[in-house]
Parts: C-alpha cells; structure tokens; sequence
C-alpha cells in the first residue's frame, strides 16, 4: 500500500516536555500548532499578540506572523517568542515552560443543594418481557415493543433510525427480555436505547456547567437522583481566547470547528472521570456509553460553540442569537461521548448574552417562586444581573472584561495555584496574604485584586479615582514603565516559573492603569444592578435579598466588595451565596419534570434590557467610576467607615 505523499511545505514542530510531535503547513503560527495537537497554551487574548502570555523558546526555522523580522535561527540557537505571534518555517523544536501553560484552577463544583420531593427524570427506563414471533403472531420487532408498555404514550413514542438498528439484536440476546430508555423530549416520548436484558438499576445521566472559564460534570444516579461524582476543568477553548467576545473573533476568523472539538473534548474528559470516581466509590462498573441522559446549562456563546452554531450575529447589534431554545440535539450529533443516542437538553436562554447558566441560576435560587423581591448577581468575564420575583423578571448583561479574571491586569492571573486570592495592609504598611495552594506567589487573582483595591482605599494610597498618594508609602514607586504602581510582593520561584524568571517581572505590583480596569469591570456591574432597579421603579430598600451566583462571587470578601462599590450597600445578612447555581439548576432539570417546566416559567416571565443602548446605563456607569460612587450616600456604611478612618490617622 503506498504512503500518503507528504507536502514539501510541511514542517515538524516538537513540543517538549510533551514529548508531542505534529507536521503543519509552513507559515502556521506555533499557537495553531499547539491547538491542533493538545498541547495547552495560555493565549488570553485570543492569539491577538497582546496578552503575552503564550510564551515559548523555539530552536529551528521560525518567522513573524505579520512576515516582519521573518529570522531563520540557525541549528541550536533557542529565542524566546510569542506563540501566536510567530510561524512556523522549518522544523522546530518548542519548549513550553508551566506558566505559559493552562494551569490547575481554583474551581467552584459546589453549590446550595435543593432538594426534590418526586423524581420525574429526563429518562426513565421500561423493562419488558416480549412475547417471541410466531407465524401466527408475526409482529414487527418494533410493534411488538410498542406492544409492550402499558401506557398508550408510551407506544407513541418517537424511535430514530439509529436506535431502530440495534432492536433486532437487542430484543434476541436475552429471549426478548429488554429495556427501554425513554426519553421526556419536546414533540413527546423518544426511545433512545433499548438494551437487552432488564438494565432499569442502571440508569445514569449527566448534568454539565459550560462556563467561559470553566466547565463542571456531575454523574448522577437517576433512580435515586443522587449525584455519584463531580469533576471539573479548564475549559480547553481559553486557548483561543479569554472572554466571549475574542472566541467569537476567534470563530469568525478561524470558523466555529476547533472551538467545537476543545469543548467536547473537554465534556468527554469530565465524562470519564466521573465515571471512574463513581466507579471506584460504589463498586458498579459505570462506563460512559451506560449514560442515557445530559442536561446543559451555559452562556449562549458556550452553548453555540457546542452546537456547533454561528455565534457571528451575537457580536453585531443587535447581538441574535441562532437559537435561544435548541432542540434537543443526539449525543452523537454534537461528539458526547455517552449512549449516541441519547436527548442532550439545553437549558433554554433569553438573548444574546444572557444564557440558559443564568436562568439555571434563578431556578436554583428559588427567586421566582417567592413574592419579595430578590437581586442575583453572576459576576464572570460576562457580568448578568437578573431583578425579580415570582410575578415579574427582569435582567441584563455587562461586559464587565477579563479583570476579575485576571486579565488586562499586569500582575493579574487567574484563581490557580500561587494566585494571590486574600489579602490585606497592616497600619504599618505590610502587606499581608494567602495564596491558593498556599505556595510562593505568582500574581493576583480577582478576589485579591477586590481586596487590594479596598485596603488600598481604606488606607488613603489611592483616591477616589484610584490614583496614588505616592507621597503615603514607600511601596508606591515608579514602574519600570513610568508609571505609578504599588510593590505587593516578590514573585516567587517555584515550579511555574523555575529556569524562565529572566522571562518575568521579578515584583508582584499594581499599576494606575491596573485600577482604572478594575474600576470600570465594577462599575459595570453596580450599574447593571441600578440601571435595573430604576427600570422597574424600585429602590435598593425594597431588595429583600441579593443573590450571589458563580465562582467568582463565592470567594469574594462581600464587605471589602461593597467599599470599592462591586455590590449594592445593603444589610450583609441580605447576601446569600449559592454556589454554582448554574450546576444546581442543570441538576434540578435533569431529574424533575416540575423544574423543567418552572424554568420554561422563568424564561417566558423574564424581559431583556440591552443596556448597549441605553443613556441611562451609560449616566450610572460614569458615576460608578469612582470609589466606591459619585454619589457617596448610595454607600452609608463606605461613608461613616472612610469617616472613622480619617479621625483614627489624626
């Protein structure tokens, strides 16, 4: 047999420590190499050139992307490159150091648990005896199941021509004894397997959280709804691109495939994992293909990657979506690795950017079955408030940006190992914090980045524009840049770092410019929260409780938030964090038809604002620029503290 003729334009790019080779066209970028073969690079920025977080040293033939300062390194010449900003022009070897990698995150898998009276899963399973065929009763294999349910919808249900394939087989290899999966799908009951024998003890699904960042998996028991394992991950599309918005560029320029195959990649990992965990902690043998049940909840964004949908109308107004309520897609359509057949339910959006995680968030908060109203707020790269109660919904979303995140912040990283996630100013001027992993620390995560700007405040280094008191501490000083910034620590040397820290800043600092981000990613969301309450007439007094949703806000000091103005100033016995409310309401639609149906409630109760054309919006979120508000009486308990404060330091 002859070999596949290899083009004179293909280079072989080496990836070690991976021990990862891969042959590419010439002129491809080493960052497409990487994506095209696993190997996880950090490129925040979508492979823009500006995060400059892609970092690798090649040795080889290697080129600029824009076909300046084009350079063919000589053998055993090594130079230190961005990956999305380099070619790739002859065989190259790449060495990817750990803190250009994606990294181990701090991951939020828990949440306020809710409970459920009944069970009403998506799937159920039917165990029939079958009558055999005789000449005298010559059903069809397929009639003679129908034959035997005994409810009359259950006979009308629906059967795909997959699924019909393996009755001849199923139904003859334990003498017509088999099980049915039936499915709850929109146009009625669908079979989606039918298995020999009476397999009704094993009935597993799945419920899964796509989040930008993020994505968390709980396999759960159908019979008995309990959840038998939960695994979480990267979402592998980081790779090309932090936030939504640099994906859908991403999408646009490179096409929606490669997004599609990071995501499911990614849901298939998940999906063996808890299969192993739940395994090994209950002695059954689960595997992936026994899964006969998904529900999903993301933003739409997600879901469209998923789908493989084109997300180009969401980033041009007025940001429509394909779809808000799918289909329910087979697992083999969209590559889950569980019973091909198998419905997948997507929990169903509201717009562009306001998805079916956020409505899984309400339905998890129980906001909309309760008379006084209630505030939740999901603080993510994405930043969605929803005001309501059970007669009315309202919600919007806001670009809040990658600061929290941290991007667009020069120390700032994401929650991970050596990430500074708390932290606090001594009235000696010390700085004080934890790092997660509680290792040497690396950079400032958003939860450290809340704090920082709050003692900061507090301590009157910075106004309340965020600018420095330089005169206030000899931590203020002159950035190698020329700007302002504030010296928080030495970078540590651990293994993120180790035989790359010339390739580092070797401080851990806070620059002006730093704070002006993190003061419009705030602003965004307090503004998002007023622009609503005045919508709808309503006052921050009448908020009988402000629900906070997602990782971000689970880690957070809700006190220190409130004094740089994140979050309204109300009573913290009215904050209520319920986790990963958006794993919690997949959960709940996943194992009760009661559920399914409030959230349908949820999504026909709830109206949009597009606060991209709104004056109002745009008033408040100047205001909002400053710390904590133009407009101090907003911030009581900020006030009468900043107060105290001052009369404590004459």
């Amino acid at each position: 047999m002859a070999s596949k003729q290899r083009s004179s334009d293909d280079c072989l790019v080496r990836f070690e420590p991976d021990v990862i080779s891969i042959r590419v066209p010439r002129g491809t970028s080493i960052l497409d190499a990487a994506l095209s073969c696993g190997v996880s690079l950090d490129s925040v920025c979508g492979g823009e050139g500006r995060c400059g977080r892609c970092k690798v040293r090649a040795r080889g033939a290697i080129g600029s992307i824009h076909g300046s300062e084009k350079a063919m390194l000589s053998p055993g010449t090594e130079r230190t490159v961005l990956a999305c900003m380099s070619t790739v022009e002859g065989d190259l070897d790449v060495l990817v150091p750990e803190f250009s990698r994606i990294g181990v995150h701090q991951i939020l898998e828990s949440s306020e648990h809710v409970s459920l009276k009944g069970l009403s899963p998506l799937v159920r399973k039917e165990s029939l005896n079958l009558y055999q065929p005789t000449v005298k009763d010559n059903l069809s294999d397929l009639e003679r199941i129908r034959r035997g349910f005994r409810d009359n919808m259950d006979r009308r249900a629906s059967v795909s021509l997959a699924v019909l394939r393996t009755i001849p087989k199923a139904v003859r290899e334990k003498d017509w004894e088999v099980t049915v999966s039936l499915a709850e799908a929109v146009y009625g009951q669908a079979m989606v397997a039918i298995e020999p024998g009476d397999t009704c003890k094993d009935t597993y699904g799945i419920c899964i959280d796509i989040g930008t960042t993020t994505v968390v998996l709980s396999l759960v028991d159908l019979i008995t709804g309990v959840t038998l394992a939960t695994e979480s991950n990267y979402n592998k599309q980081i790779m090309c691109g932090e936030d939504v918005l640099s994906r859908i560029s991403y999408a646009e320029e490179h096409g929606t495939k490669n997004l599609t195959k990071l995501i499911t990649e990614t849901i298939n990992y998940l999906i063996s994992q808890a299969c192993e965990s739940a395994s090994n902690s209950t002695g059954r043998n689960i595997t992936p293909q026994i899964i006969v049940s998904a529900s999903v909840a993301g933003n739409p964004a997600m879901i469209h990657f998923l789908l493989g949908l084109d997300t180009h109308n969401m980033r041009l107004e007025p940001y429509v979506p394909v779809a808000n309520i799918p289909q329910c897609p087979r697992a083999s359509e969209i590559g889950l690795k569980i019973n091909p057949t198998s419905l997948v339910y997507i929990c169903p959006g509201r717009a562009g950017y306001v998805g079916g995680d956020v409505l899984a968030d309400v339905l998890a908060s129980g906001m909309h079955l309760k008379k006084k109203l209630s505030l939740l707020i999901d603080v993510g790269t994405n930043g969605e408030v929803v005001l309501g109660s059970k007669d009315w919904m309202v919600c919007c979303s806001c670009s809040a940006g990658p600061a929290f995140e941290g991007g667009e912040v020069s120390s700032g990283m994401r929650a991970m190992q050596g990430a500074i996630d708390r932290l606090r100013l001594t009235k000696s001027g010390d700085v004080r914090y934890h790092t997660i992993g509680d290792t040497d620390p690396l950079g400032i995560c958003g939860s450290g980045l809340v704090d920082l700007i709050s003692e900061l405040f507090v301590h009157d280094l910075i106004d309340r524009s965020g600018n420095f008191h330089k005169e206030m501490s000899n931590r203020i000083r002159v950035g190698e840049d020329g700007e302002l910034e504030f010296f928080i620590a030495k970078r540590g040397k651990g293994e993120l770092a180790r035989g790359w820290v010339d390739e580092l800043p070797r401080d851990i600092a806070i620059k002006e410019s730093d704070i002006r981000n993190i003061l419009r990613t705030k602003a965004a969301i307090y503004s998002s929260c007023s622009v609503l309450l005045k919508s709808m007439d309503k006052d921050i007094s009448d908020i009988h409780q402000i629900v906070i949703a997602g990782g971000f806000g689970r880690y957070l000091d809700i006190r220190k938030a409130i004094m740089i103005g994140l979050f309204p100033d109300v009573d913290l016995k009215k904050y209520r964090f319920i986790g990963n409310g958006s794993l919690e309401g997949a959960r709940l639609v996943l194992l009760s038809r009661k559920k399914r149906k409030e959230l349908f409630g949820i999504h026909k109760s709830m109206t949009y604002f597009e606060l991209s054309v709104s004056g109002v919006f745009f008033d408040e979120f100047t205001s909002a620029l400053f710390l904590p508000h133009t407009d101090l009486d907003r911030f009581p308990s900020d006030k009468a503290l900043l107060a105290l404060e001052k009369s404590n330091t004459k």
